[in-house]
């Protein structure tokens, strides 16, 4: 499982997950924020790769994430 952080710019809590292809948020209360993970994914992320969203922190640094 390779990692990448990325803290820059909108939903700045996101783990990427290279070789499963995922990106991990965190978001503490979802929604609204939730509604921009669609646009993150297709600017930054190759089509390919799928989000998940955790509201768990120990969840979230389970995947090694920092908040």
């Amino acid at each position: 499982m390779k990692k990448e952080n990325n803290y820059a710019g909108g939903l700045s809590n996101y783990i990427v997950l290279k070789e499963e292809k995922e990106v991990i948020f965190y978001l503490h209360n979802p929604y609204p924020d939730c509604l921009e993970i669609p646009d993150i994914m297709k600017q930054r992320f190759p089509s390919d790769y799928k989000s998940i969203v955790v509201n768990s922190l120990d969840e979230f640094k389970k995947y090694g994430g920092k908040v």
